[in-house]
């Protein structure tokens, strides 16, 4: 336990230095610099983390190098397009796009090599950073003008991927990984569907039925995390809903007095819900994340 927190520790620390020691030396270097302490140090940071994952894979080292590297890659690979094409005359996403492509590619090609859950983390999160550049390459070119519903809808199906990974992390090197996947993924889907819901009847009913469902599948999965979102969501659209519609009526302070109640009688349903969750005499082992 201490060892995990020295590790932590001292690779926060580490990164501290290396930030400043980059920020003091910066207007020093030249372009060729610029790409060798940041891209240069995060691909030698991962070869150490690679060496350390196969010559002690119990130890968590070379897990600390490779969150190292996972932080200085993809914003050394920006720096490279900068000192390179120039991102700011940049009049299509199209390059970044591509590189975040290969960065995903490349955390995908060492994950199935290590199996690291670190690896995995990474790999996803730049994996969306290139689907959510793809699609506005693909959105700059053809002009398209909704944009803000095209990225409403892709937040909901990333959320929804999300959830789909959380739970095939149960078993496995990714089981770490399931609480935060099911925090981002019921926060991403839930929080772009209540985007939807302004000026919209049929989405302000549909986003109810949403939050109901997140409370069902808290329990399927039994996991608190998505039950606390849902919940969440749940009280701020039932607050939405009776502002937009009732705030200038006499009743509105009744219905929040009913509210008040209903939120009395979730926090009931959640204890109870919650010890459905923490309490499976055929599993005694849930997962609860």
């Amino acid at each position: 336990m201490f060892a995990k927190i020295f590790y932590v520790l001292g690779g926060i620390v580490a990164l501290v230095g290396i930030i400043f020691f980059v920020a003091q030396i910066w207007d020093d270097l030249g372009g060729a610099g610029h790409v060798l302490i940041t891209l240069g140090l995060g691909l030698i940071l991962a070869g150490i983390g690679s060496y350390f994952l196969k010559g002690r894979p119990e130890s968590r080292v070379g897990g600390i190098y490779h969150a190292l590297a996972g932080l200085l890659i993809p914003g050394g690979a920006m720096v490279t397009l900068h000192e390179t094409i120039g991102l700011d005359n940049l009049d299509t996403l199209w390059p970044v796009a591509i590189t975040f492509g290969a960065i995903f590619v490349f955390y995908l090609l060492l994950n199935l090599y290590h199996k690291n859950e670190v690896l995995t983390l990474f790999g996803i999160a730049n994996g969306t950073a290139f689907l959510y550049f793809l699609v506005g390459a693909i959105i700059n070119d053809t002009n398209y003008i909704y944009i803000e519903d095209i990225y409403a809808y892709l937040t909901m199906v990333v959320g929804l991927s999300y959830l789909f990974l959380a739970h095939s992390f149960r078993s496995g090197w990714n089981k770490r990984l399931v609480g935060v996947f099911n925090f981002f993924g019921a926060v991403g889907f839930l929080a772009a569907a209540f985007t939807r819901v302004d000026n919209s009847p049929l989405w302000q009913f549909f986003f109810f039925v949403l939050t109901i469902g997140g409370l069902a599948l808290a329990v399927y999965l039994k996991s608190r995390v998505i039950l606390i979102v849902s919940m969440l969501f749940l009280v701020a659209h039932f607050v939405y809903i009776t502002r937009k519609y009732f705030a200038d009526s006499v009743g509105w302070p009744i219905l929040l007095v009913i509210f008040g109640f209903l939120l009395i009688g979730l926090g009931y349903v959640s204890i109870s819900i919650n010890k459905k969750i923490g309490a499976n005499p055929i599993n005694p082992n849930p997962i609860t994340q």
